[in-house]
């Protein structure tokens, strides 16, 4: 070993003892990823003491001391700067998100467990234990979800809804177009699904794209109403198309401000 496993250092006439490890620890955590990809979320790093406390005097294992028990966890300098360092984009490893700085903190608190059983004195007690949170609150960097699929699905969706402006006469044009335009977002969508998380909900960019997918299906279905109209219905196939122009792009505007809570 480079350096000592335990060290021992007398301060003010008290015996520390003090140990360190380093290495790549791995945590599980249960995350909601409703608000994907403009989620954010909470890592909770949760540490024990080990050591059960005890309001009663009595079941105090040192017996010549007449009073509780307790053992707390006191957090020193070090850990809130290496949290520090930690928060720093220089030496942020998790690249895909960014450390919210106010919102990062090491909290301590009490666990209580008023019916743990103590198999050493076959009686139900009352059980204190000190813990340490570190919380790391991190924030997605939605940047490559929003230029490399929201934007491309967008733009998509944009060619085929501008069928509505093709002349209703033109039945071949405008059908072949918003054809094409579907057929170009399936395909699209094989794209990016790797970059989608497969949960068993739906994430606001799922909703995103499965309401372009609706939209998308709209010119598709008035191209072809109107095609079977014919030539002899045109004001009412105009009437219909300027309608559909005007509301349907409002209502999409305002779902897609509803679905990424920005109303």
């Amino acid at each position: 070993l480079n350096k000592s496993f335990i060290d021992l250092t007398i301060d003010y006439g008290k015996i520390r003892t003090m140990r360190e490890e380093g290495g790549v620890g791995f945590f599980r955590q249960n995350f909601n990823f409703r608000k994907f990809p403009f989620d954010t979320q909470k890592l909770i790093i949760y540490i024990e003491s080990g050591v059960r406390s005890t309001s009663d005097p009595s079941l105090n294992s040192q017996s010549i001391y007449k009073y509780p028990a307790v053992t707390f966890i006191t957090p020193e300098v070090g850990p809130f700067r290496d949290l520090e360092f930690f928060i720093n984009k220089e030496n942020n490893y998790l690249k895909e998100w960014e450390v919210v700085k106010d919102k990062t903190t090491i909290k301590s608190s009490v666990n209580i467990d008023d019916n743990f059983f103590d198999k050493w004195l076959n009686r139900t007690i009352s059980d204190h234990e000190n813990v340490l949170y570190i919380e790391i609150t991190i924030q997605r960097n939605w940047e490559h979800y929003f230029f490399k699929i929201i934007i491309p699905v967008f733009l998509i969706l944009c060619v085929a809804w501008y069928v509505l402006w093709i002349p209703t006469r033109k039945y071949e044009t405008r059908l072949n177009t918003s054809i094409i335009a579907l057929l170009a977002l399936i395909a699209y969508n094989f794209v990016f699904q790797d970059d989608i998380p497969k949960l068993n909900y739906l994430t606001d960019l799922d909703w995103y794209i499965l309401l372009s997918y609706v939209f998308c299906c709209i010119p598709v279905f008035i191209s072809i109403g109107s095609s079977k109209l014919g030539t002899k219905n045109q004001k009412t196939i105009i009437k219909i198309n300027k309608r559909i122009r005007r509301w349907g792009v409002l209502a999409y505007i305002l779902i897609i401000f509803a679905i990424f809570k920005l109303i």
